[in-house]
C-alpha cells in the first residue's frame, strides 16, 4: 500500500486473523490509527481493537471495504491492497495507451512531456 499511498504508514498484521496482539500493536503507541480489516474480518477486528485503547491516541475500525465489496469479493476475503491492485495506476494507463498507439510515445518524447498527478 505504500506504493499507492506513500504519505501514510502501513502496517500488515498477517492476514484476516493476523498477529493482532498487544505486543505487535505496541509500535502504534500514541498514534492515530485506522484499521482496515480484510473482508469478513471487520467484526473480529472491532472486538480486537479494544487492545488499542490504551496504546493508541485514537483507533477506528473502518468498514469501508465491507460497504464497497461485491458478494464475489467478500467470498474471496479481499484486503485493501487487492482493491488497489485491480485499479491501474496512471503510469499503467499511459503504457496501455502507448501500446495501442505508439505515436503517443513520439509525441511525449518530442514535446518533453511528463506524467503528473
Amino acid at each position: 500500500m505504500c506504493h499507492f499511498m506513500p504519505d501514510h504508514i502501513w502496517l500488515a498484521t498477517g492476514g484476516k486473523n493476523g498477529s493482532f496482539n498487544r505486543k505487535a500493536m505496541s509500535v502504534l503507541r500514541n498514534r492515530e490509527v485506522t484499521l482496515i480489516p480484510d473482508l469478513g474480518a471487520t467484526e473480529r477486528w472491532r472486538e480486537k481493537s479494544a487492545l488499542l485503547a490504551d496504546i493508541c491516541k485514537r483507533a477506528v475500525v473502518s468498514d469501508m471495504l465491507e460497504r464497497l465489496a461485491t458478494d464475489e469479493q467478500r467470498s474471496r476475503g479481499l484486503d485493501i491492497a487487492d482493491f488497489f491492485l485491480t485499479v491501474p495506476t496512471q503510469r499503467q494507463i499511459l503504457q496501455q495507451m502507448i501500446r495501442r498507439n505508439p505515436a503517443l510515445q513520439l509525441l511525449i518524447n518530442e514535446l518533453d512531456l511528463e506524467l503528473v498527478k
